[in-house]
């Protein structure tokens, strides 16, 4: 859980907006571009494993020039085929370095490890050097190139083949914003494939048609035993004139999904120890200081791991639109709801850059001087907290399995807390709203 000061830094969705000029397609058109080309089984696959394969959903796109701009996203997919691509990265500790592992996973088999040599790493980022990125103009002469880091945990993913797993349990980004990453899992579901390009490029490039070629970096093919014909994509982008400063994003506005009834349960004034979540406050960070009206303020973030045998999870009911929630910590064992307890009040924010509801007793922060006497207590007293950044996704769960990074649910969820008559913030399950 990470809290943001003041505005909570534009609700995070900010850094998710995609002004998707190109490739704008559903997951259906993945899967028929898919389905119309034939895999090509690896010539010298490194191990046993699955086929990595990029796709291009079209063969054609479209960009609008803003400016002397085009945002670029030739919508070229990497694609995990036949088994999973799963990458184990952590370190021992906080001064020990960080490590790759492959797991490969085949039927009726136990998962294998092999090592991965750590260069390839782009910090906690991604695959450094992934993807190769070349644009021709149509007189074939190189206009742009490209190396780039692909990040396995993308929230963008499509299913790539009618026959794939209906749900991912991989995370939906790579690298928390917080120092204290210990340990992740990087994946591309059985099936599903993430954009290679992740966010898109801007170039300067004149009206005209080109040439968008995707390669994955010979490094890598031999690493993954990719064949050269499942080692590179092109699609033909036309770039055409656009109208005033910028082209307008693309894609359909998704809804939350309603929060699923919940069962009656009893009141727990004792849970069982294996239920529990135990949450540990980590140190403060990004700490810094400003002046706004003649006032110096101090601000900084702070990041609450929620380790333990449970998930967190809080939600508020409210009755006859009062302004405040009851709220109830639910416990949860074996996938099923057991009981609740009472866990404070949810007030609703409406405060500039809020609107939504916060969870007053989560957290309280201390200034304290030189001399360790307290200067100043927060004043802010609500959160809206939500699963954000991965903490160590390879630590075991109590019964032995290792804690996948469903268990967390998606590292990457931005907070969503404009709930009506019922709101769930969770760590472990995405704060949701009807």
């Amino acid at each position: 859980m990470r809290t943001w000061p003041w505005t909570e830094q534009k609700e995070y969705g900010a850094l998710k907006k995609r002004n998707v000029i190109t490739a704008a397609m559903a997951a259906a058109g993945l899967v028929i571009a898919t389905a119309a080309g034939a895999v090509s089984a690896p010539a010298a696959q490194a191990a046993p494993g699955p086929v990595i394969k990029l796709i291009a959903a079209q063969h054609t796109v479209t960009a609008t020039k803003a400016g002397n701009q085009v945002f670029v996203d030739p919508g070229i997919w990497v694609a995990s085929l036949g088994a999973p691509l799963q990458l184990d990265v952590g370190r021992a500790s906080y001064t020990q370095p960080v490590t790759i592992t492959q797991v490969i996973s085949q039927p009726g088999l136990p998962p294998q490890t092999r090592a991965l040599p750590a260069s390839i790493l782009d910090g906690w980022n991604g695959l450094k050097n992934f993807i190769s990125l070349t644009i021709r103009n149509k007189a074939g002469r190189v206009v742009a190139t490209n190396r780039m880091t692909l990040c396995p945990d993308s929230y963008d993913t499509e299913r790539a083949r009618p026959d794939s797993p209906s749900t991912s349990p991989y995370p939906q980004q790579c690298a928390a914003a917080d120092p204290f990453q210990v340990g992740t899992v990087w994946g591309i579901q059985q099936g599903w494939a993430v954009n290679a390009m992740q966010f898109g490029r801007t170039y300067r490039l004149a009206l005209g048609t080109y040439h968008l070629t995707e390669s994955i970096t010979p490094a890598y093919a031999r690493l993954f035993g990719i064949s050269p014909a499942n080692a590179t994509a092109t699609v033909v982008m036309k770039v055409v004139k656009g109208s005033g400063c910028c082209a307008r994003a693309g894609g359909t506005r998704r809804h939350p999904a309603a929060l699923a009834k919940l069962p009656a349960v009893p009141v727990l004034a004792n849970p069982p120890e294996s239920a529990l979540p135990d949450l540990v406050p980590l140190p403060a960070w990004g700490i810094r200081t400003s002046k706004t009206a003649g006032h110096d303020l101090l601000s900084f973030s702070a990041t609450v791991w929620v380790g333990g045998n449970g998930q967190l999870d809080v939600q508020g009911f409210r009755a006859n639109s009062s302004p405040v929630m009851p709220a109830y910590q639910y416990f949860w064992q074996d996938g099923q709801v057991i009981g609740r307890a009472r866990a404070g009040t949810m007030g609703f924010d409406s405060k500039p850059g809020h609107d939504h509801w916060h969870f007053k007793q989560f957290a309280a922060y201390r200034l304290l001087g030189p001399n360790g006497k307290l200067m100043l207590r927060s004043q802010k007293t609500g959160f809206c907290i939500a699963p954000t950044d991965a903490v160590d996704l390879l630590l075991p769960t109590p019964s032995g399995s290792r804690r996948s990074s469903a268990s967390r649910a998606s590292a990457g969820v931005p907070p969503r807390c404009g709930c009506g008559k019922r709101c769930r913030s969770a760590g472990g399950t995405p704060t949701s709203s009807p």
